[in-house]
Order: structure tokens, then C-alpha cells, then sequence
């Protein structure tokens, strides 16, 4: 059963269905992490996908169905054609917005106390600083394989003038 259904599958078919898969898997290691120093004691604290607010988790979730249109299409229930990929890339580029808006909206707690009247550092003392983990870059990466999958397969639809591939 796989030998039939593996021969219809297209390499971009292939890269979005696997965007999607890395997408979840990403979705389970930090996104957001913050490290803090108090009194020289150190402290991390991170936040997977689904803790790290709803732009995080609905880009996953966007790739999820961008994959999920890809096998069912490929799969022969919805038929191959430039609609399922215009549907395709329009879930994959609105997966990659979601991502980049949660990105840019994570709080930045960086810094410290620094200099008290010009006599104590304690810089040291207190230090915090925060940034996006790998599994956002993960995702992210796995975000833009999927629009350029989803590029390419709408081109193939294009170039061969035909609206449903055989």
C-alpha cells in the first residue's frame, strides 16, 4: 500500500508534509527561554509552543493542516490541483506570519541592576536576559520550507498548464 501512494507523492509534497511533522516536533522544545542571576545564584526558565502564547501555537497548528491538506490531496481525496496548492501556500505563509508576530511580541527582559551611586556594582548580582529558544528556530525553519514547498508545487501546477496533476 505505501509503494502506490509513495510514487504519487512530489518532493515539494514531501518538504510540506515534513514542515509539518518538524513543526510539531519543534513545538515541544523551548521557544522562549529567560536566564536570571540572583546573587549569584543562576536560574533558567523556558516555554515550549503551547505555553508560549496563541500566535505560537496556532503557527504549529497552521503547519499541522498545510500538511495534513498535502496528504489528502496526494492521497486522492481532494485531488491534486493549483487550488489545493494556492490553499496550501496561503496556510503555510499565515503559519509564517503567526510565527514572526510571536517572535517579535516576546517580552525582552534583559539587563540588571548595574551601578547604585556609583560605588556598588551590582551588575552582577542581578543580571536577567531572554530570547527565543531553538525550538523556535526550528519552527521557523520549518515554517519557510513549507511556503517554499508550497512555492514550488503551485509553479509545477503552473508551468505544466494543467489544473489537476495525474
Amino acid at each position: 500500500m505505501a509503494g502506490p501512494t509513495a510514487a504519487k507523492m512530489t518532493a515539494p509534497d514531501g518538504v510540506v508534509v515534513g514542515a509539518g511533522v518538524l513543526g510539531y516536533i519543534s513545538s515541544f522544545l523551548p521557544w522562549y527561554t529567560v536566564s536570571f542571576s540572583v546573587l549569584s545564584t543562576p536560574g533558567f526558565m523556558d516555554r515550549d509552543a503551547w505555553h508560549a502564547g496563541f500566535g505560537a501555537y496556532l503557527s504549529v497548528l497552521l503547519l499541522l493542516v498545510a500538511s495534513t491538506v498535502v496528504l489528502v490531496s496526494t492521497l486522492g481525496g481532494l485531488g491534486r490541483s493549483t487550488a489545493t496548492s494556492l490553499i496550501t501556500l496561503g496556510i503555510s505563509v499565515l503559519a509564517l506570519v503567526t510565527l514572526v508576530l510571536r517572535w517579535v511580541t516576546f517580552p525582552d527582559a534583559s539587563g540588571g541592576l548595574g551601578r547604585l551611586g556609583g560605588f556598588f556594582d551590582l551588575s552582577s548580582a542581578f543580571a536577567v536576559s531572554s530570547g527565543a529558544g531553538v525550538g523556535l528556530y526550528l519552527g521557523l525553519s520549518a515554517a519557510i520550507a513549507a511556503v517554499v514547498a508550497s512555492l514550488l508545487l503551485l509553479f509545477t501546477f503552473r508551468a505544466a498548464g494543467r489544473d489537476v496533476a495525474r
